[in-house]
């Protein structure tokens, strides 16, 4: 039986391939921390909370999401939809707190 190994070369070529996508900044998704936490709670509970990144959730709930401005839409049957921005860092916790109105019946 025939062992094939990689060659010195193919090795050297792997670790600096590995080490230049951590420097550009393609690594940060395994070891950055470039997420946030975010906690929406809403009364009534059950609501739908969608984030602009895509996120979703039923509140209360603990979401991971991009740091940055984020925009969210909160959503219930028989209640008015509410929009809401955040300032999200992955240094500490942020958190909504939304009362959402019902929508008025005739």
């Amino acid at each position: 039986m025939t062992v094939i190994r990689p060659s010195k070369k193919i090795t050297l070529f792997f670790w600096l391939f590995l080490l230049a996508l951590v420097v550009m900044g393609w690594g940060s998704g395994i070891c950055g921390t470039d997420k946030g936490v975010l906690k929406v709670i809403t009364d009534p509970e059950g609501a739908k909370v969608t984030v602009d990144t895509g996120e979703e959730g039923i509140t209360p709930c603990t979401l991971e999401v991009p740091n940055g401005k984020r925009r969210l839409k909160i959503k219930k049957r028989a209640y008015i939809a509410a929009k809401v921005e955040v300032e999200i860092s992955s240094a500490e916790p942020a958190q909504v707190k939304v009362k959402l109105t019902p929508i008025p019946t005739t």
